[in-house]
């Protein structure tokens, strides 16, 4: 369909960007996943990680980012491809998710926005759209039906071909009965 041509390129224009600039300039990128390390890591006891081990893991994430968008993009295998994204997209959401002081009170809205500022707040929403959206276009069936459906098709199907072949048996056997009561009455 035509929607899906277009739109698969343009969700993935987003990821490949993304991905290329984590590749290309991990810098900003890498001092974005040791911040989110960091608060991780004053709730959770981690050991503390190399910024040259932090850089490989941020260029592999955004290889894995611009292989799969490439592939959404082309359409190659594009219901995996979305779904790797997702998988590939909620992390770094969880990650730089603003959350807020234990014990804040007030608007949950503006207590995001309190702890990470607008941009954070905008980047956190933004990954969480991309997160939806990679979802909705790894459960498109494209029109298909899906497995379940087809396994329960297949099982019906399967009966009414077994039906159907001793039913032609059954018309062959007469077939053969009356051809043999034919030639015996003219002979």
């Amino acid at each position: 369909m035509l929607v899906r041509r277009i739109a698969r390129p343009l969700l993935a224009s987003a990821f490949v960007a993304d991905g290329v600039d984590a590749v290309r300039r991990p810098e900003a990128h890498v001092d974005r996943a040791e911040e989110a390390y960091r608060r991780l890591a004053t709730r959770v006891d981690l050991p503390p990680v190399e910024r040259r081990r932090m850089t490989t893991a941020v260029r592999l994430h955004g290889a894995a980012v611009t292989l799969a968008g490439v592939a959404l993009a082309v359409g190659r295998a594009p219901r995996t491809a979305a779904l790797t994204l997702a998988l590939l997209t909620a992390p770094v959401a969880a990650a730089h998710a603003p959350w807020p002081e234990p014990g804040a009170s007030g608007n949950p809205l503006s207590r995001l926005r309190a702890a990470s500022g607008t941009e954070g707040l905008e980047r956190f929403l933004r990954d969480l759209s991309m997160v939806g959206a990679t979802i909705i276009a790894a459960v498109d069936l494209e029109g298909r039906p899906g497995l379940r459906w087809r396994a329960g098709h297949a099982r019906v199907d399967r009966t009414a071909t077994k039906e159907a072949r001793a039913a032609v048996a059954d018309a062959r056997r007469e077939v053969r009965a009356a051809l043999k009561e034919a030639r015996r009455v003219t002979s």
